[in-house]
This record gives C-alpha cells, structure tokens and sequence, in this order.
C-alpha cells in the first residue's frame, strides 16, 4: 500500500514535469558584454542568454585579436502566475592581445528547437591604464576577481570595478558592481546597492542584476553583477564605496527520526530528504566594499568654446532639413542627430550660427539608449521660419563637447543646407479706409418743477409741545450697552478663535511644514529677485536650486542639501518646470552657461508658481 501511494506521488511529478515545458514562451537569443571599453590588461565579461531553452550549445565566431575563455553555464527556471518560462547563459571572458576597436559578429546557438543567433556587440581595448586595480586574468575557466586578505572567511563579499579611477567634473564612468555570494547560501536582497561618498553620484540601477557563477580562490560563489556609471560632482581626491543589505538564510540540519516519519516509510528517511525538509535561521548582514580613491578633474579653460553646455564624451552630429522649396514665411523642420557615448543629460540642442533673417522656436528632444552602457542618440527637431525671401541656405549648426581621451575640446559644425526661395507675386489688395462720421448727441435740458403740496386740516388746539420728561429705561434697552456687549462678544470670539488656531497649529506638523516653507519661500523670492535685478545669473540659478531643494526637503522629509535631479525626475512628473530649473541650475555649475534677463524673469514667474501650489 505504501509502495503503491509512493508510484502515484512519482507518476503525478513526472506528469508534471512532461506538461510544463509545454508552457515556455519563445526561443530568444542575446548577447552583452559588462562594458564598452577596458583596458588591455584586463578581461570583460560576455554573456550569452537564451530564452525558452533549458539546454544550449554555443559556437563562438573567431575574432582575430581576441580570446574566449568560457567559465560556465547557468541556468534559470520561473513559474509565475500559471506561466512558465526559462533560460540559459553561457559566460565567457574576453581577452584581447592589442589595443583596438573589436567587434563581435552575430554568435550562432544550437537549441532544441534549431539554431538562433545573437545580437553583434562593438566595444574597444585601451591601452594599460596607470592608477587601476589590476585583476588576474582568468585562467582555465577561473575568476579573474582575486581575494582580498580577510575575504576567504567571508560568506559574502562586494566589489565595484570602475573603467577608471581618474575623470572629469561630470564625465560619466561606466562602472562595474558584482556582490559575490558562497555557493550554499542562500541569500536575500534588502536593498539596492548605495554609495558611500560624497564627490560623485550614481545613475539609477535598472532591472534585474545578472545572474552567474563564479570560481574565486577556491571556493565557488553565486554572484550578482549590475552595470552602472559614476559621474564627478566635485574636483579633488574622494574616497568612494558600494554597500547593501541583504538577509542570509543559514540551513540548520534535522535529522528525522525513524519512528516519526511523516510517511511511515523507512525510505523518506535517509540523508536526501532530511537535508530536504532542514530548517533555516535568519541572519542580517551588511556587505560593503573596500573603499577605492577616485580623482575628479576640473574642466579646462583653455579653448573651452562658446557652444559648450556641458557635453562630455565622444559624440557625432548630422543635420537636415525639410522642406528645401519655400516661400517667405513658410516653416522649416531641423532635424539634428547627437549620437556617440557620454553625459547625454547635458546635451543641448546645438544652436544656428547665424540667425539673421530666421525666426527660431525652442526644440524638441528625444534620448534613444543603446544597451546597458552610455551609448545612445539625442535626437532634436526644431522649427524655423524664413522671413527675408532673399535667404539662400539653412546656417551651419554648432555643437562642441569635451574629449577625455584627449583632454581638449572639439566643435563639430554642419554644412549650410541650400534652399529655394519661391518668390510671391501676389500683391496685397488695397485697403480702403472707411471714414467715420461722429453722430453728434442732441442734450436736452429737463425743467424740474417744484411743487408745494398743502396738506389741509384742523388746526392745532396747542402748537407748542411743552417740557418733555426723561422715562427711567432698563440698561439692556441703552445703545451704548448694547454696543459694548457686541464688542466683548467679538473679544471673546476672536480670543477663543486664535486660541483654537494656536492649538491646532502646535498640534499639526503639516501646518508648522507649511509655515516654514512659506517663511523659507519668502526669503528665497527676495534673494531670487535680487540676483534679477542684478542680473548674475549664476547666483540667481544657485538660489532656484537652493530654493527646490528647502521646499522639497520640507515636502518629502529629506535633508535639503541631498536632493538631486535625479531625486526630482523619480518623484515629479516628467515635464514639471521644476525639473528643467533644476538641471538648469546644475549645468550652469558645471558648464557656467548663463541665462538672460527674459529667462530668468520667465523662470522666476514659473518658480514662484510652481513652488507656491506646493504649500
């Protein structure tokens, strides 16, 4: 009977297990590389990931100059809401034997299901970079991460690899965050990884981190890898650190008695299932880096151009326009392409180098992002309308950013686009005058008559009314008694209502909140206008971000001084004025980009109302 209960459990799991794979989705093939840049002396990690398989064979292409080196294979099983879906990587590390641009074709994957193929990858190999942390390169399928004294002992470790230790005040560095766990643990996550140190910000974690193994020492462990970037806020030596919160979960070994086998069957009772049905204890941790010193240059002045906004990295430009044919008046679209990688937040919409005879209109904007990395296309259409019918081409368009490779500054300028003018020939019809002929009133004068009415009747028996005698009143019936009650009344009531108010103040955290953001808005609305009327448009954009930061520290509960845009872009709706004040206000600290009167007055107005619905 119990052999016969034991058959059933069997056959429904393996019914199960013949089912379910019927429920994965599509085969889909994709390949990453952890950066788009690293040094010669270093190994960048590839993945190689297919959905809707649970087995995969992959035929690496031959690159010449690189070297594969596969580390393993994992794979990735989830069953949500009724549906089932799974996934393989392969890991392999990418060594190259000189420095270059590299790109790696299309990978062919056998599946199950038939072959599929990957996405191409481009990235480049530097030469050596002085001042990095150096890593092992791996060797017979081994990490190439090395243990640092004290770590051998350690269940969990965390490491945060940047592409270099030395950039400039808002360059963006491509970072590495790998958090290593030993295989065995199992393990928690209570937070995203934060950063320790106050020269440099975070961009925003994305998704999910990947997922891999990893032979360190000799001990194997389960890693988590996130791909991020650093950008300098602050010129000078930091001291910068990664560390999270996670929960890990210790197994504690049961052996099950024979006797009180939940199946009454010796055969539940041997080692398997006893570390099956094993209990766990809960253990916090906090897992944090090693500190690593990071420099932050300041921008050069030297040939620093007029059209810099701020841009930092490696960009190219084109231009068009659309119509070529037109008359005076008609509008034009222009459309400028910014690709490349970098700091695509301060990248501006490159401006007409000449705009004589051109009304222009503020462009739009799109960001379309490549990958995990900085690489991308900023992408603005602007209008502008022809009013001289003597205009032959569209001006040239400037756009200049700073080069970190090379420590200067480029400006790339477009070619003038050539245009057709149609002459109009219709003449204006001519407009008559109509003349007016004032209508002239007529006043007239009214004759009032005043008549004297006689009223008839007896004649009085005494026309004299005599001596009249004062009656003795109630005080109540007195006017100024009267006057005096309604007075103390409105005394009390007003005591009693400002009374009420201090209570309910003294009580309400939101009305003390709301007191001190008025206090500290009102301030801040005669420092703004100060800075206006002086027109220095640096310290007026420092007190708008001074401004947003006391408001919304208020608002939120936060220290003022911390809140960054990023804060404001996660909490305020995209197209909040708010936003662009701010990231105003940052690029002019950085780039020095100064306002004009029109736009401060036009931010100061839309400031004071953004700022005050927020009481």
């Amino acid at each position: 009977m119990k052999q016969q209960k034991f058959i059933v459990y069997l056959s429904a799991l393996l019914f199960l297990l013949a089912v379910v794979p019927s429920l994965q989705a599509a085969t889909t093939a994709t390949a990453s590389l952890n950066t788009k840049s690293f040094p010669l002396d270093r190994a960048a990690q590839l993945t190689v990931s297919v959905q809707g398989q649970r087995s995969i064979s992959v035929q690496m292409p031959v690159v010449e100059g690189l070297h594969f080196i596969q580390r393993g294979q994992s794979s990735r099983m989830e069953y949500i809401n009724g549906s089932y879906s799974s996934s393989v990587s392969t890991l392999f590390l990418v060594e190259a034997n000189r420095a270059g641009k590299y790109t790696i074709p299309a990978i062919t994957i056998k599946t199950d299901d038939g072959p599929v193929t990957s996405n191409p990858i481009h990235f480049e190999v530097t030469a050596v970079a002085a001042n990095v942390p150096v890593q092992a390169s791996a060797q017979n399928g081994r990490s190439a991460t090395r243990l640092r004294s004290g770590e051998a002992e350690k269940v969990a470790f965390l490491r945060l690899i940047p592409v270099k230790t030395e950039s400039y005040s808002g360059e963006v560095v491509p970072i590495e965050i790998k958090v290593y766990f030993r295989e065995g643990i199992q393990a928690n996550l209570n937070s995203m990884p934060q950063l320790k140190g106050d020269g440099f910000v975070l961009q925003q974690l994305q998704g999910e981190p990947y997922r891999s193994r990893e032979v360190v020492g000799n001990s194997r462990y389960s890693v988590l890898t996130w791909n991020s970037a650093l950008s300098g806020i602050k010129e000078g030596e930091h001291v910068v650190s990664m560390e999270l919160d996670a929960t890990l979960l210790l197994r504690q070994q049961q052996r099950m008695q024979r006797p009180r086998s939940m199946f009454g069957d010796p055969f539940f009772d041997d080692s398997f299932f006893n570390s099956f049905f094993g209990s766990y204890r809960e253990k916090e941790v906090k897992v944090a880096s090693p500190e690593l010193t990071m420099k932050v240059l300041s921008l050069p002045e030297k040939g620093r151009p007029n059209t810099f906004t701020g841009a930092i990295g490696d960009f190219r430009m084109k231009v068009r326009a659309e119509p070529l044919e037109i008359a005076k008046g008609d509008p034009i679209t222009l459309t400028i392409t910014v690709s490349g990688e970098g700091n695509f937040e301060r990248v501006q919409a490159p401006k007409l180098r000449k705009q004589k005879g051109w009304k222009t209109y503020s462009p739009s904007s799109e960001f379309l992002k490549y990958g995990n990395g900085n690489r991308g296309k900023k992408v603005f259409e602007q209008a502008l309308v022809a009013k001289d019918s003597g205009l032959k081409e569209v001006p040239a368009v400037a756009f200049s950013y700073f080069d970190p490779a090379s420590g200067t500054y480029k400006e790339l300028i477009s070619a003038p686009i050539p245009l057709t003018m149609q002459q109009n020939e219709e003449k204006a019809a001519p407009v008559r005058k109509q003349t007016t002929v004032p209508h002239k009133k007529k006043s007239t004068a009214t004759a009032v008559k005043q008549v004297e009415q006689v009223i008839p009747g007896l004649a009085p028996l005494q026309l004299d009314a005599g001596t009249m005698n004062k009656k003795l009143a109630p005080l109540f019936t007195r006017r100024w008694f009267q006057a005096f009650c309604i007075i103390l009344l409105l005394v009390v009531c007003v005591a009693v209502s400002i009374r009420l108010r201090n209570a309910r103040f003294t009580n309400s955290p939101q009305l003390q909140r709301q007191k001190s953001m008025k206090e500290l808005l009102d301030k801040r609305e005669q420092e703004i206008e100060k800075y206006l009327q002086a027109t220095d448009s640096r310290g007026f954009l420092a007190s708008c971000r001074a401004a947003i930061q006391e408001q919304l520290g208020l608002l939120w509960g936060m220290e003022a001084a911390a809140i960054t845009l990023a804060d404001l872009q996660n909490r305020l709706p995209k197209e909040s004025v708010l936003c662009t004040i701010f990231n105003a206000a940052e690029e002019s600290a950085y780039s020095g980009q100064e306002l004009s009167k029109e736009e401060m007055q036009e931010f100061t107005s839309s400031l004071k109302k953004e700022l005050t619905n927020l009481l």
